[in-house]
């Protein structure tokens, strides 16, 4: 086959390229297909493969174009495409173009001939001007959001956020509902593959999942979700709090910050405790060392559950310790002087949960040391640590006040009074019967005794006392 000219015909490979496909229907190359092909058909070329990188930046050296790697590979004839500057965009990749000895023909900026010296100059100077162009774009792009940004305005250029409408302002109650779930879940010591699949089984989908064909939640788009200041209405610049965002927020600054703390705490990822939770076990922060005097957690020893202090002074197995604390705290419950002497008190128990309260002041204080960590590691900056700090304290300072003017013994139903306690004492929340044990009774693990340890009675274990009412209310 020849050309107009009586020359072989070349085959031409087409490449087409743009930085941002919006809706995701790939128009934009396909129309730089079309003028493409009008350009083959000008110039007498054959077309031959059709390379493709839609959505991609050729600017940024993180960014792989696949196609335009798979074309410089088949070491095309001719290359055609729409304009210079959607093949290359800047020096480094123009010389690997000219390496491989192809002329250029755009349907927007005409023929580069990189066949001769003189060619190849003006390839690199038309190259050089449009990275500088690009660079200063982007800087004035870099200008344009900061002070969008200060001035608390949302950034509409990419896909909206979940929670949001498309004008990024308007709250959706569904998607928001389930942002609260999600921060509450975390809380409460859950994790994000949880948060994930309830999301995703719940038919709450993020926009780019929707239009990825119904794409589930990944773990790192939950966390993305939940740490993001956007949902308590704080305007960022390149992670930087700039100030309040003219949009409404999703979620409590306690909240959101509290899941910050928890789910950028380096001892997340590398085994120690998941800070913010609370105590998942009966006697952890309650029962003592008998050896140290310090406070036991729960752990595990050859596969046994067991309490000990951070020395590992002691063992206990937690099946013996629970059962005996438990049984001593309804028998101290069922013998005669109780009940007059909690009533007897003139303290009101339920005005409030103070179990609850205590629980969540600890977990504020913990999420408080998980911000400082996370800071610490660079997990999150300055403005977001401050932020976190200020939003943390102050509910801590609430709860605070309020433990002080509850009443000074554990919560129970007026109704149900004691008796109810004692029956539903296997449903009751584990905070609830947490400070039940720790009103009625004292706890001491004992070290193990040597070789004969598998001997140990239960009494040998673990040492329960009774406390004495008159001084809890004192």
């Amino acid at each position: 086959m020849t050309n107009r000219m009586g020359g072989p015909v070349m085959r031409a490979s087409i490449y087409v390229r743009i930085s941002m496909d919006l809706t995701g229907e790939e128009l934009g190359v396909a129309r730089q297909e079309e003028e493409c092909r009008k350009l083959c058909k000008q110039l007498g070329f054959e077309v031959g493969r059709i390379f493709t990188d839609n959505d991609l930046s050729a600017t940024k050296k993180t960014v792989v174009r696949p196609d335009f790697e798979a074309m410089l590979a088949s070491k095309p004839e001719v290359i055609v495409c729409w304009h210079t500057d959607r093949l290359i965009r800047v020096t480094r990749d123009l010389e690997r173009v000219i390496d491989i000895g192809v002329n250029v023909h755009a349907v927007m900026a005409g023929h580069l001939d990189l066949s001769t010296p003189a060619g190849r100059a003006v390839a690199r100077t038309v190259t050089a001007w449009a990275t500088y162009e690009g660079e200063q774009k982007a800087e004035r792009q870099k200008l344009a959001n900061l002070q969008a940004a200060r001035a608390g305005k949302p950034y509409t250029a990419g896909i909206r956020p979940f929670g949001y409408a498309d004008d990024h302002v308007t709250i959706l109650p569904d998607e928001a509902e389930a942002i609260r779930e999600g921060a509450a879940m975390i809380l409460t010591g859950e994790s994000l593959s949880a948060v994930a699949r309830r999301w995703t089984e719940a038919g709450r989908l993020s926009p780019r999942g929707i239009a990825a064909g119904g794409k589930a939640w990944t773990l790192r788009g939950v966390k993305q979700v939940l740490t993001s200041p956007r949902y308590v209405g704080q305007a960022t610049y390149r992670g930087e709090v700039m100030g309040k965002g003219a949009w409404p927020a999703i979620l409590d600054a306690d909240v959101h910050y509290g899941a910050v703390a928890i789910l950028n705490n380096p001892e997340r990822f590398s085994g120690g405790k998941r800070t913010g939770r609370t105590p998942q076990t009966l006697l952890t922060g309650i029962g003592l060392c008998g050896v140290c005097g310090e406070t036991g957690s729960g752990r595990g020893y050859r596969g046994v559950p067991v309490y000990g202090c951070a020395d590992t002074h002691t063992r206990t197995p937690r099946s013996i310790a629970d059962k005996r604390a438990t049984t001593a705290t309804l028998a101290r419950m069922v013998w005669p002087d109780f009940l007059p002497s909690v009533l007897g008190s003139g303290q009101s128990a339920s005005a409030s949960d103070t179990a609850h309260l205590h629980a969540e002041a600890q977990a504020l204080r913990e999420r408080l040391d998980g911000l400082a960590m996370a800071y610490a590691e660079g997990a999150i900056n300055l403005s977001q640590m401050t932020a976190g700090s200020e939003a943390l304290r102050n509910k801590l300072e609430r709860i605070e006040s309020q433990i002080v003017n509850v009443a000074g013994i554990p919560p129970f139903d007026p109704v149900a009074g004691i008796a109810g306690l004692i029956e539903g004492w296997a449903d009751t929340p584990l905070p609830t019967r947490r400070a039940w044990v720790d009103f009625c009774v004292e706890v001491t693990f004992l070290p193990a005794k040597g070789k004969h340890a598998r001997l140990m009675t239960p009494d040998d274990h673990v040492k329960i006392e009774w406390r004495d009412l008159a001084a809890n209310e004192d």
